[in-house]
């Protein structure tokens, strides 16, 4: 069943961990979603001892996107979307501290790599709006709770979404260059024998109720 939901302090108030007992009982098992809740407290789904509770890992393969700072530093980010009519080796100015889900707010970004926290809209809409306000490309910067875990989206324009330690580098870049940083992004295609993997996907993360005796997710799969 690849349905999620929220975390409940009582198996009787989630009803799929009580449908799967009615099953079990019928010598059926039940394999269930882990939900997409995490990494906070008390968000994983369908944790009964009698559910088989799958959640999302990651595979080998990435849709690489590697951003390459004017410092030389290259840092492997994801996106689907692979222009081949992108230059990559032409070096354009960065812009941060704009505010990524406003196209009225985006004065100034033509031509320019514009640094993205997630957050507030989805990361093709901000792409659109960034887009739309003529920015040349994006990079998406993790939070900390999303860590290791990139996404592959099919963006409208030249993107890259960064983990959130490789994020800290560029932030770091850009606050001790200024004004004068650049960077461009390479794309690469699908590539093979990626690490950290498999991994557990960072919205998996979350804990159960700690009044359970019991771990999971029971076993990851790649999403």
């Amino acid at each position: 069943m690849s349905l999620g939901g929220d975390s409940t302090p009582r198996f009787n108030d989630d009803p799929i961990v009580h449908g799967s007992l009615s099953a079990l009982r019928r010598g059926i098992s039940a394999v269930a979603s882990a939900g997409n809740n995490g990494p906070d407290h008390l968000t994983l789904s369908h944790d009964a001892p009698w559910v088989l509770t799958v959640g999302a890992s990651s595979t080998d393969r990435r849709i690489r996107a590697t951003v390459k700072l004017g410092n030389g530093m290259e840092l492997d980010g994801e996106s689907a979307y692979q222009p081949t009519s992108f230059d990559s080796s032409v070096m354009l100015p960065i812009v941060y501290g704009l505010f990524c889900n406003d196209s009225s707010k985006m004065n100034q970004i033509s031509g320019k790599i514009v640094l993205c926290e997630l957050g507030d809209i989805k990361n093709i809409e901000k792409g659109k709006l960034i887009l739309q306000a003529q920015g040349a490309a994006m990079i998406l910067m993790n939070p900390v709770p999303r860590g290791y875990t990139t996404s592959s989206d099919a963006h409208v324009l030249p993107a890259s979404s960064l983990s959130y330690y490789d994020s800290i580098k560029v932030i770091r870049y850009y606050t001790t260059v200024g004004a004068s940083a650049t960077a461009t992004i390479v794309f690469k295609g699908t590539v093979f024998n990626s690490r950290p993997s498999p991994a557990v996907a960072s919205f998996l993360q979350g804990t159960r109720n700690q009044k359970r005796r019991h771990s999971r997710p029971t076993s990851s799969h790649p999403a």
